[in-house]
């Protein structure tokens, strides 16, 4: 986990152009108009949780982002409107934002959001390894903005809104719980304001059948015993219909779960929390029966091991 934070009012006026690019450059955020980056206020709090999720709240003058951000590592990102009033462009067509809308979208679709005014607003930017195996319905190839007149969209905001306010307060135990939380909600989102299941008919009804299965499976990934059958047997359907949901999806079933408990890992052993937690603990509170293959399964993964992946992360935090 990592956290940092600028500003602006901490530079030389000669020097707040570049120093402003620079901070937008760290940020992966695209820049429309160099020329226009004399930027007389700006300010940035960041917050990187364990999966790599990263929560940037930023403060500043009117100005306009436009271009792609191709990050391989991002699967999705949001942005909250906390204050201020512009336009998202697209192919769509313009769309007016001020405080309340959310702007979903993926990496590497050209955006321009256009700041009219004074702003302020939370850029949330989500890993693939956090939300490519929960994302059943992905994120449209697109950019939207989402008005949250009530219900679920309205709660988002909230939420949203509530964390921009508490960013600079947020502790690393706090993270990792919240991280989780945002990504529950993108899902909630993303499955019921866009994607397959929003679409009707029978293919619809099956992504948003195959959503309410991983949320089934998602309560039970620290069962051992956790299987199709199971599974199948709570919801009333029969473990063929259950596999060819999945299927349909370009899923499996067992793939599916040990991808979810292999990220639930790779939170746990950077976590505060779990930080008194041996790795063979944290691997068999996520299900796995065998310390070894879980060691396998995870270098297979990510390309390191339970222990270099721990170690890693506590060699940053002491450099």
């Amino acid at each position: 986990m990592a956290s940092w934070s600028f500003s602006l009012d901490e530079i030389e006026a000669g020097e707040r152009q570049s120093a402003w690019i620079d901070v937008l450059s760290r940020l992966r955020l695209p820049v429309a108009d160099p020329g226009s980056m004399q930027a007389a206020a700006g300010a940035v709090t960041v917050a990187t949780a364990p999966l790599g999720t990263e929560f940037a709240l930023m403060s500043a003058s009117a100005q306009t982002f436009s271009g792609r951000s191709v990050d391989l590592r991002s699967s999705a990102w949001i942005v909250a409107i906390i204050a201020g009033e512009g336009v998202l462009a697209g192919a769509g067509g313009e769309t007016p934002v001020a405080r309340g809308s959310l702007i979903v979208g993926a990496p590497e679709i050209d955006t321009t959001l256009r700041m009219d005014s004074d702003f302020r607003l939370l850029f949330v930017r989500f890993p693939q390894v956090a939300v490519s195996s929960r994302l059943v319905t992905p994120v449209e190839r697109t950019v939207r903005a989402v008005w949250p007149d009530a219900g679920f969209n309205a709660l988002f905001f909230g939420f949203l809104d509530t964390l921009a306010e508490q960013i600079g307060a947020l502790g690393e135990d706090h993270l990792p719980a919240i991280e989780q939380s945002t990504i529950e909600l993108l899902i909630t989102l993303v499955a019921s304001s866009g994607g397959m299941a929003a679409r009707g008919g029978a293919a619809g009804a099956r992504a948003s059948h195959l959503r309410r299965l991983c949320q089934r499976i998602e309560a039970r990934l620290s069962d051992p015993e956790l299987s199709p059958v199971g599974i199948a047997a709570e919801d009333g359907i029969t473990p063929r219909y259950l596999q060819k949901l999945f299927t349909a999806a370009g899923l499996r079933f067992s793939s599916y779960v040990r991808e979810r408990r292999l990220e639930r890992c790779y939170a746990d052993l950077v976590s505060p929390i779990h930080a008194q937690l041996s790795i063979s603990e944290i691997c068999y509170r996520w299900g796995f029966g065998d310390a070894p293959h879980f060691s396998r399964a995870f270098r297979a993964r990510y390309g390191i091991s339970p222990s270099q992946h721990r170690d890693k992360v506590a060699e940053a935090e002491l450099a």
